[in-house]
């Protein structure tokens, strides 16, 4: 296992669960939220040594993959906030938002637009936050999505999937598939809150 600074960015369980996955995983997780008066659960802090908390920049600034995990709305406003981070790897998780908006759909372009960097892909949209802690449902290992241009950071999307115990994560395609990707989600996301069938769904895709 190779051991990385990761950053991530948000407040939520989304965020909970994905730091304290990947710091079981035995990375070192910087997190950082866009308010000051945004709350992160102290557990975290008390019960792992390597979960720091910082500002956006000097998260962005130690880490080597970047994790933004806020409200859509916020994607922008973050990406101005990484500082030089060209040559890093930036996963979109922006959280899945009840109506489909036009800055959503572009939140990868923007990001990429905004901080230069050409390793930006879209990941962690498909599931609910309890399977990014344990990526199991009843003994069923469940599957992870990604989709963007750049094959670096796909290839860092997956490795991560693996350290969260994800069956596989499967390629969507490039930028064209984001759109695709997001419908996916949608569809998921109908299951659980529209049609109040709970949380406890996952995307699981079946081989011959």
């Amino acid at each position: 296992m190779v051991t990385m600074n990761i950053a991530i960015i948000g407040t939520g369980k989304m965020v909970e669960s994905l730091a304290e996955g990947l710091a079981l995983a035995g990375h070192n997780i910087y997190l950082a939220t866009k308010n000051e008066d945004e709350k992160i659960n102290e557990y975290l802090f008390d019960e792992y040594d390597n979960i720091f908390l910082n500002t956006i920049e000097d998260a962005a600034s130690n880490a080597e993959v970047i994790i933004i995990a806020t409200p859509p709305e916020y994607v922008r406003e973050v990406a101005y906030l990484l500082d030089d981070v060209r040559k890093k790897v930036i996963i979109d998780a922006s959280l899945i938002p009840v109506e489909r908006t036009r800055e959503y759909i572009h939140s990868v372009n923007a990001i990429k637009a905004i901080t230069s960097s050409p390793f930006v892909i879209r990941c962690f949209n498909c599931t609910d936050y309890n399977d990014l802690f344990e990526s199991k449902l009843k003994n069923r290992t469940i599957d992870m999505f990604v989709a963007g241009d750049s094959k670096k950071a796909k290839a860092m999307a997956r490795a991560l999937c693996k350290d969260l115990n994800f069956t596989d994560c499967y390629d969507f395609g490039d930028n064209n598939s984001i759109q695709l990707l997001e419908d996916m989600a949608r569809f998921w996301q109908n299951f659980v809150c529209n049609q109040e069938r709970g949380s406890k769904l996952a995307i699981k895709l079946l081989k011959k």
